[in-house]
């Protein structure tokens, strides 16, 4: 710094002299330093502390008593305060410094009781000042009722006592106590009055209050506490429940959200549970959106967050609460934003474009700023869609709504039509949406046409196919609409719903995939509408012919859960049991070589080993020998050739096996006698403990779990018999019987 002769001595000048201990010089510049305005009194108490480290205490104690006066006399008491504790770091031995010390800490914390006691303790006569002073800092802020942090303890606790006189202080952690003393007192770290994880500890009301009377402070409040300033919403959540039960919480969070959202101090993530951090400087909430907008990359991105704050202002407006949460600005920014969106991807993606027109339309309808909108502009978007239908994988569910809604005001003479495509690959979320309008709207051919379709193909729209069944046994709206088209008759109906289910069982046996067994769940929730009385109905009021093509739909279905065709089976027996009185005794059927469909695999997998790795082997094998030389003295060749010959036969003895195999069907094994896939419990008479035999094909057998080839003697033996009968297998001296306790379907 240069010297500034203007408003007195520079402070250079000042410490050059206290450097040079020339303190009369110094003492003399004092009071004009003082009255300048160049500097402040924090630049002016290093000089002091260097006299008193040259050797001069007294003089520098002069010096910070004049300043403390000084600064008293134009500032007031608090910043004299300041510069009395400031100092106590530069003058640790100051006497005058000590008294006016004890003056102004009386003087500040007038409340304290026996304040006197405590300065007397802490900083007696000769005390290290800049010792003493921390250390009554620390126990201002110690008196019963405050909050303390003691790293040994991992939950805050409470100050229940201090003794001035001695310094000692007990702490209450929770349901615990611990006991303080000067030796140990720097342990503790004073927490503020308003300190979040010692309220919920030890004054809930107060946390109750503040959450009832200021949500948004008593989410800062919680955030202050956090060491990274951040609140994740589940723990906002317990808090809120803890403390206002979870009815309160529910009400609490539909009124503290926006709220929350807005408010310029807090930052709150996307999403049905948010993080909450505290900001550094204020960021308006419109600002913030704004920002988010302009650097958000993806179009459709964009478009979901115009389509956020416009659902965010509708719930605000039906509330009664959005006096002012419609920012004109931020609409037309969106507004033109959406429409920007709708241009750029027109030639692209015009699903894109369409969910653009839709946005910019709505903001428009507000009577907001931004460019006209097109009448004939969504004709021409969706002139370039050729099948609607594509909307629903190319917009999210709640976006595609708006879309339709869009279309249906946009394009009234062929909106039915879109609709109608849209259903066909709809989930079962938006059929009701979609079909309501439709009847609404009197669109009833196109409807019509898209489940008439969707019922000759079924598996094309799965969710749709589903949604058909289950309404067509509702009394709503549309259950009686299609109770009286003569174009989809219930039988036709429930054939489709078998179909769908036999095709997604094949895909899901096939590939596994998540998808279809999500798929497959759905269609059989769907099919068991009313415990599967609709079905049970069919069978009541069916023909022969028609039971009779029931009985091979339910046997071959892929997608019938066992217990499913177990009781549809068993109803059909009993309603129209001539049509099984025809059944073959399939254990004496030589041509026919039973298993599971594990069994079958397993047959499958150890053919396609041979084939693709046993039999190359051998064959380079073979080749590796013939290049030894003379053949007729190679044993190696010899034994590669009869490894080959052996592993053919084997392969051609499989692939026979495979032509014969057939996989044990769910009516062979839910008869009511021993037969192929059923699980036979018995009574051992020699031994009267329990056995379990379970009979199906060669490629299952496990010895050791009694799962037998029902082509053995033994399995033989049981063939045919039902419950009551008894077994008897061997031959005098080794001869074992067992009677039939149980049956049940082992599949």
């Amino acid at each position: 710094m240069t010297e500034i002769e203007s408003g007195g001595p520079s402070l250079i000048k000042l410490g050059k002299l206290a450097n040079a201990k020339e303190f009369d010089k110094l003492e003399g510049l004092w009071v004009e330093a003082l009255e300048s305005s160049d500097y402040t009194w924090r630049e002016l108490i290093p000089i002091a502390g260097q006299v008193g480290r040259q050797g001069a205490p007294d003089r520098a104690d002069t010096l910070i008593d004049e300043l403390i006066s000084s600064v008293e006399e134009k500032m007031g008491q608090k910043e004299a305060f300041d510069v009395c504790r400031e100092a106590a770091g530069q003058l640790p031995k100051g006497k005058n410094l000590r008294g006016t010390l004890v003056r102004l800490y009386n003087q500040t914390y007038p409340d304290f009781d026996d304040l006197d006691v405590l300065l007397e303790l802490l900083m007696p006569v000769g005390a290290v000042l800049d010792q003493a002073v921390p250390m009554i800092n620390l126990y201002l802020q110690l008196k019963p009722g405050d909050f303390i942090m003691d790293l040994s303890w991992l939950v805050p606790g409470i100050v229940q006592t201090l003794d001035v006189s001695t310094g000692e202080v007990s702490v209450r952690f929770d349901d615990r106590h611990d006991e303080y003393t000067l030796q140990n007192i720097k342990k503790l770290l004073p927490r503020p009055e308003d300190f979040f994880p010692a309220l919920v500890l030890y004054n809930p009301d107060r946390l109750r209050r503040e959450a009832e009377d200021d949500a948004v402070g008593f989410v800062k409040m919680a955030l202050r506490s956090q060491r990274e300033g951040r609140l994740m919403y589940r723990e906002l959540k317990g808090h809120v429940v803890n403390l206002l039960g979870e009815k309160g919480w529910k009400k609490w969070w539909q009124g503290a959200k926006r709220d929350l959202k807005r408010d310029p101090m807090i930052g709150m993530s996307n999403g049905s549970q948010p993080t909450f951090r505290l900001l550094r400087q204020a960021d308006n909430y419109e600002d913030r959106l704004k920002r988010e907008f302009d650097f958000c990359k993806d179009p459709l991105d964009k478009l979901a967050k115009i389509l956020a704050y416009l659902d965010e202002i509708s719930r605000e407006e039906k509330r009664g609460a959005c006096d002012d949460c419609v920012d004109m600005d931020l609409l037309a920014h969106f507004g033109n934003g959406a429409a920007k969106v709708a241009m750029q991807a027109l030639k692209e993606d015009p699903s894109l474009a369409l969910a653009g027109l839709t946005l910019h339309a709505e903001v428009a309808a507000r009577g907001v700023d931004v460019a006209k909108p097109n009448p004939k502009a969504a004709a021409a978007v969706l002139a370039r869609i050729p099948d609607a239908g594509v909307l629903v994988g190319a917009l999210p569910e709640v976006m595609l709504q708006r879309v339709m809604q869009y279309v249906r005001s946009a394009v009234p003479d062929r909106w039915g039509q879109v609709w109608a495509l849209v259903l066909r690959r709809a989930g079962k979320r938006l059929c009701d949406t979609i079909t309501r309008g439709l009847l609404e709207g009197g669109q009833t051919q196109e409807l019509e046409n898209a489940l008439v379709q969707v019922v000759d193909k079924p598996s094309s729209s799965p969710d749709l196919m589903g949604w058909l069944w289950r309404t067509m046994h509702t009394s709503g709206p549309a259950g009686k609409y299609l109770a009286n088209l003569d174009s989809l008759p219930e039988r036709k109906v429930s054939n489709a719903m078998f179909s769908l289910l036999d095709s997604i069982g094949k895909l899901y046996a096939l590939s596994s995939e998540e998808k279809y067994l999500l798929d497959l769940e759905s269609a059989r929730t769907a099919l068991a509408i009313q415990s599967l009385a609709p079905i049970l109905k069919l069978i009541d009021e069916a023909s022969k012919s028609e039971a009779f093509q029931l009985k091979t739909t339910l046997t071959d279905n892929h997608g019938l859960s066992p217990a499913m065709r177990t009781q549809l089976l068993g109803y059909l027996r009993s309603r129209h049991s001539g049509i099984f009185l025809d059944m073959t005794r399939e254990w004496e059927d030589a041509d026919i070589i039973y298993t599971t469909e594990e069994g079958l695999r397993s047959l499958q997998d150890a053919l396609n080993f041979i084939v693709k790795e046993e039999i190359p082997a051998v064959a380079k094998q073979i080749g590796e020998a013939a290049s030894f030389g003379d053949l007729s003295e190679n044993a190696e060749f010899t034994a590669a050739l009869e490894k080959r010959d052996q592993l053919a036969s084997r392969a051609t003895g499989m692939e026979n096996d495979l032509k014969k195999a057939t996989v044990i069907n769910f009516e062979m094994a839910g008869s009511d006698f021993v037969n192929v896939g059923t699980r036979v419990t018995t009574r051992n008479e020699s031994t009267g403990d329990q056995e379990v035999f379970t009979f199906f094909g060669p490629w299952d057998t496990n010895v050791e779990k009694k799962i037998l080839n029902y082509q053995a003697p033994l399995s033989m033996a049981f063939m045919g018999a039902r419950v009551g009968d008894r077994v008897r297998f061997g031959e005098q001296g080794d001869l074992r019987s067992w009677e039939v306790l149980g049956i049940e379907s082992a599949l």
